[in-house]
């Protein structure tokens, strides 16, 4: 099965964006041109977002940790 989740499912990732005084989630894919194309719905909780881009075929790709230096 983790094979199937690497192999078979499209990349994409999470961002945030601001709504209202607060912010809510999103992912986002490159599409074979390499034009970026966002989830049309935000998602109040980030573990929401997540299990909707798999829904919707897209494995999000790990954050990249910043380290002390490059912050």
């Amino acid at each position: 099965m983790r094979a199937c989740i690497t192999e078979c499912m499209k990349a994409c990732e999470i961002f945030h964006v601001v709504h209202k005084k607060s912010f809510r989630w999103k992912w986002r894919h490159t599409n074979g041109d390499g034009r970026a194309i966002e989830s049309k719905e935000s998602y109040a909780l980030y573990f929401e977002c997540i299990t909707a881009a798999r829904a919707a075929g897209y494995e999000p790709r790990k954050q990249q940790q910043r380290t002390a230096a490059a912050a």
